[in-house]
Parts: C-alpha cells; structure tokens; sequence
C-alpha cells in the first residue's frame, strides 16, 4: 500500500542508527499512549517526553511539533495496515466464508484494541489539516475487501461485488463498535452473533455467483 501523499511529505527525522531506531520507537509509544488517553487537542510535546522518561530536547530532536509525530505514527500504523492485510491475504485460500467473517471482524477488532490512538487521530484529521485520511483509511478497507470477495464469487459482476463490499465492512465496522460497548463477559457472545450474521449474509448473497465456477477461477482485482 502507498502511503498517502498527504502523509509523505510530513515525515519525521529518521535516525541513522539503532540506538536511534530504539529512541524514536519510544517516543512513537509514548506519544500513543498520550494521545488515547488525553486527546491529540489536550496532548502536550511535555506530556509525551514525559511519558518516554526522555528530554523534551531529544522529543524535539526527531520530532519538531504535535503534528509532526501524530504524523510519525499515522504513517507507522498504515504501514501495520498493509503488513496485516497481506497477511490475511496469504491465509484467504484456506478459509470458507465462515472462517472469513470471523477472521474479518477479528483482525479490525484487534488493530483498534491494541491501537487506540489511531482512532483519535483520524478522528483529529481536521486538526492536522489532514482531511483526506478517514476517506483514504475506508477506500483502503473496503478495496481489500472486494478482492477477498472475489476469490469466494470470482464470476461476480464488479457493480454486485462493491454493494455486497460496502455491506460487508459496515458490518464489521458495527462488529466493533459492540465490542466496546458491551460487558466482557459478553463480548465473545455478541461477537459471535455479528460473524453469524457476516457469514449468512455472504452465503446468501455470493451463492448464485459461487455456482457458475470454482474459487480464483478469475484475476482478482488489484490491491
């Protein structure tokens, strides 16, 4: 996946060595543990050297502004965005669409839990003069999605394969807004119900098209 032009031009120093890496690996986590817990509005440049037990000086060093490093790890977890779909993507071929609706949900599930600053970042676009992520970051899902529908149905017709792809990430995208809502003791449950819900509603809708020739018996669109 290509890193949006908006993104970069706006990349942090980078370090020349592994003593580096390590430091601006830090501040990265740093920096997202301040922005989920405080906001990108309230965080402070001083909160996250803080939180790195570093200088404000070596803050500075790689990062000159708030913008700049909310910037470093936009870039990093779309880079983590890519890795993790051509990841799944290697896995497809061995799963039915039941698999492939629990693997879906559970794979957006775990990138926001272990990553919540990335939801608060997107969502402070506009204060980053970025306004262009949150439709870049959907396009990106969705793109994948309609390949992985395809290996399922490869005889689908294109304008069939973007509604059911539209339905499919609103899906997921409910998926995981119960998972945050609801009790831990019932997650698994609910969790189970929407998969439930995904496969069925694949199965229905790809049948007449999983008929008429076997799975990858066409090109997948590109990614």
């Amino acid at each position: 996946m290509t890193i949006p032009s908006y993104l970069s031009n706006a990349q942090p120093k980078q370090p020349r060595q592994k003593r580096g890496e390590r430091r601006v690996a830090a501040l990265l986590a740093a920096a997202a543990e301040v922005f989920a817990e405080a906001g990108y509005r309230a965080a402070t440049m001083s909160a996250i050297a803080e939180k790195a037990g570093a200088p404000i000086g070596s803050l500075y060093q790689f990062f000159p502004s708030k913008e700049a490093i909310a910037d470093g790890l936009l870039s990093r977890y779309l880079s983590e965005i890519s890795a993790r779909w051509e990841e799944f993507d290697a896995r497809l071929p061995k799963m039915d669409l039941k698999e492939f609706s629990r693997e879906l949900i559970q794979h957006q599930i775990e990138f926001f839990r272990d990553r919540p600053a990335f939801t608060e970042l997107v969502d402070a676009t506009s204060l980053l003069s970025r306004p262009g992520l949150r439709s870049e970051a959907r396009a990106i899902f969705t793109r994948n999605v309609q390949r992985f529908l395809q290996v399922f149905a490869p005889n689908i017709p294109v304008e069939q394969l973007r509604q059911i792809a539209d339905v499919t990430v609103q899906l997921v995208k409910a998926a995981n807004a119960l998972s945050k809502h609801v009790s831990r003791r019932d997650t698994k449950a609910v969790l189970e119900e929407m998969e439930f819900v995904l496969s069925s509603y694949l199965e229905n809708r790809l049948a007449a098209w999983r008929k008429k020739g076997g799975r990858n018996s066409k090109k997948r669109l590109p990614k």
